[in-house]
């Protein structure tokens, strides 16, 4: 496994344990899935930070992103 993808899968555990939900094409994802689909050379995923009325991050969404 690439050090990318591992950094990646490690912030996104920590986040996770934060109360961070994660998610892929608008379903509920492991850190694992998460980071596999944000760490691809040339991926079509981007990632939407939403933050709650507190000024923290609730939700990490990684969308897949169409180009035309």
């Amino acid at each position: 496994m690439a050090v990318a993808r591992i950094n990646m899968q490690s912030l996104l555990e920590q986040m996770r344990n934060c109360g961070v939900e994660l998610f892929v094409d608008g379903r509920t994802a492991l850190p694992g899935e998460a980071a596999a689909k944000a760490v691809c050379e040339d991926s079509p995923y981007m990632a939407d930070y939403v933050f709650g009325s507190a000024g923290k991050i609730e939700q990490v969404r990684f969308d897949r992103v169409n180009c035309y």
